[in-house]
């Protein structure tokens, strides 16, 4: 036997073929396995990514809520603060004339009690003429 036929006969024959074919298709499930199982462990940490990335997001969006709420009651707090802020500049404007009255009715008084006349009083302190006699009445020199 020549190695020619032997080649022919035993190496090439279509058993070893079949052989070689199974092989090499054992080999490429084997590989594509190997592809299969590496893929599933990226798909298993993109779907934990994803998990913690919505926890992330319910907790952003509960303190969102929390502080909602709170630049609710601030803006309620703010709202209170200039309700008094008005109320009291009311109140100050209300004094103030009280004050500036007052001082008016002294500087009548006084000019009355140094013998100016209503009508003197009126030019003066800007008071009208009936407040003006009424101060001189109770409050003019007594000559």
């Amino acid at each position: 036997m020549d190695v020619q036929t032997l080649i022919l006969d035993y190496i090439l024959s279509e058993r070893t073929g079949i052989l070689v074919l199974l092989a090499a298709a054992a080999y490429f499930i084997y590989e594509q396995n190997k592809i299969q199982n590496r893929m599933e462990i990226e798909i298993r940490e993109v779907k934990n990514k994803v998990s913690k990335l919505l926890n992330r997001t319910d907790d952003t969006n509960s303190d969102l809520n929390s502080l909602s709420s709170s630049i609710s009651s601030l803006s309620g707090a703010v709202s209170n603060a200039n309700t008094v802020a008005e109320n009291t500049k009311k109140e100050l404007n209300i004094l103030a004339e009280g004050i500036n009255s007052e001082a008016i009715f002294n500087e009548a008084i006084e000019l009355a009690r140094r013998g100016n006349s209503a009508e003197e009083i009126v030019t003066q302190t800007n008071l009208n003429l009936d407040q003006a006699e009424t101060i001189v009445r109770f409050h003019g020199s007594k000559n």
